[in-house]
């Protein structure tokens, strides 16, 4: 797959002939939910789960388009230069995080009742990543949203589960991408979506005749940048990571079905 910079580019400017004022989810969370907007308003987001040359790529037309977004980054796609560049521009940087998936995949869980006897350590886990974040990135991320791992399709749990309103205000987090006051609050959400489909539900500007007055669209630069050589590693570490993940899941039920042992009770 080529490029679709060109089709990124005319999007956000067909978005912004129907009127819409781009905005940050920061921005979101405060307008005041009893009073009709001054005018409809898009959310923009980028969930960057890797490919950080590919957002660099779209953050340019993004700039270059007067469009200001919401870019959330996994621990392992930090760029601090470029979330720079973002808030420098009025965007907003977010952290993507994933320690359901993550702590799933390193102690074999695979079923939502062993995900919840941890749920305590995962979110420990959670509070170690936010201050990793923080000391990599120079700043307390505001605003975060949950990534999707295969994982988490395996066993039925979103990596959003781990979240509570008081872990929230624990870790000074305003709004969550995921969170039910925030899907509430709009009329219409789209996400870009492999080939040959593209988008899911289905093209955001068969929509914008009817200028829904709140409208959420979720992209990846995976779907918009050309990048085969580092699409090829990441389909490499998929296939490992789930070959473990079954492996070590195995070796958790076995465990589970011998019961306790006298290594576990000396």
């Amino acid at each position: 797959m080529g490029s679709r910079l060109a089709a990124y580019r005319a999007l956000l400017r067909e978005i912004r002939s129907c009127g819409y004022r781009f905005c940050t989810i920061i921005e979101f969370a405060e307008i005041d939910r009893s009073a009709a907007f001054d005018q409809p308003v898009c959310l923009l987001r980028n969930d960057v789960d890797s490919n950080k040359t590919g957002v660099a790529q779209m953050f340019g037309c993004d700039r270059d388009e007067g469009v200001r977004a919401t870019y959330f980054f996994r621990l392992s796609t930090i760029d601090r230069k470029l979330m720079d560049r973002i808030e420098n521009h009025g965007g907003v940087v977010g952290y993507h995080f994933e320690e359901i998936a993550s702590v799933a995949k390193r102690l074999g869980l695979n079923s939502r009742a062993q995900v919840d006897a941890h749920m305590e350590e995962i979110r420990d886990e959670f509070r170690r990543n936010i201050a990793q974040f923080h000391e990599r990135t120079g700043r307390i991320p505001l605003a975060v949203a949950s990534h999707g791992d295969f994982v988490n399709r395996r066993i039925g749990v979103s990596n959003s589960d781990l979240l509570t309103p008081a872990l929230m205000e624990e870790l000074g987090i305003v709004a969550d991408a995921y969170g039910d006051r925030f899907h509430r609050a709009l009329d219409a959400r789209f996400s870009d979506f492999p080939p040959p489909q593209w988008w899911k539900p289905f093209d955001p500007v068969q929509v914008l005749p009817d200028r829904p007055r709140s409208l959420s669209i979720l992209v990846h630069p995976r779907q918009w940048t050309c990048n085969p050589a580092l699409n090829l590693w990441l389909n490499g570490q998929r296939i490992s990571q789930e070959i473990s993940w079954r492996r070590r899941a195995a070796m958790t039920e076995r465990r589970n079905a011998r019961g306790p042992t006298n290594a576990d009770n000396p």
